[in-house]
């Protein structure tokens, strides 16, 4: 009776022992398994977060490009400076105004209109700028940002004169999330007087991981 006892007893341990190592590699596979979908996942997520800010980069572009190519076509001339909040320079203790010549860049460029009637006076700024994240990194990304002010009546005051107060430097309309400037790191470049380049990279911080990109390189010139 014992020996009976004794045998149902090994024959019931064998069986809790097996049961025991089952379990232990079921948890292993379903681990492993978790382990694969979990990444799956994320790396699904990835990229679809990642197209997603490439299509809004390519409709940043063309809006930007669509934007500042109309404007440019009606205005009179144009402006460059090297950045919203720097648009003057003091020599010997004389101040004048900041704007670049020919061959040089700047982060703020200002289209002028003529008063149609009279041509000595303005009637119209529209101003596209970058106004970079870490204002002590001038070359650091950022968005930029336009207004469009109606001088009205029409002034032969200075544009620079004209312009919004530099506080209002994070207050104006959003034209693109995230910018940086390339070569230089300022996004507009004055060719020859009568253009202006445009030379940049939009950023969407598309992806979990990696942002988004695109540079854009295109001329505006405005009808003089």
């Amino acid at each position: 009776m014992q020996a009976l006892v004794h045998s149902s007893l090994q024959r019931r341990s064998g069986r809790r022992a097996f049961t025991l190592a089952e379990l232990m590699v079921s948890m292993t596979v379903f681990g492993l398994a978790t382990t694969g979908a979990v990444t799956f996942f994320l790396q699904a997520l990835n990229m679809y977060h990642y197209d997603g800010g490439k299509v809004l980069v390519n409709r940043d572009i063309r809006t930007f490009t669509s934007e500042m190519t109309s404007n440019a076509t009606y205005a009179n001339y144009f402006l460059i400076y090297p950045s919203f909040t720097d648009r003057t320079v003091t020599v010997s203790g004389v101040t004048s105004d900041a704007a670049v010549n020919h061959g040089q860049s700047g982060d703020f460029l200002v289209l002028v209109y003529k008063d149609e009637t009279d041509d000595t006076k303005v009637s119209r700024l529209v101003g596209y700028y970058r106004a970079p994240t870490n204002a002590s990194d001038p070359t650091s990304q950022g968005p930029v940002r336009t207004f469009d002010l109606t001088i009205s009546p029409s002034t032969t005051a200075s544009v620079l004169s004209l312009l919004p107060a530099t506080s209002t430097l994070n207050t104006n309309p959003e034209v693109i999330e995230l910018s940086k400037g390339l070569s230089t790191g300022k996004l507009f470049y004055n060719f020859n007087d009568r253009s202006v380049m445009i030379k940049g990279q939009i950023i969407h911080r598309g992806s979990l991981t990696k942002a988004a990109t695109n540079t854009y390189n295109f001329t505006v010139s405005p009808r003089g």
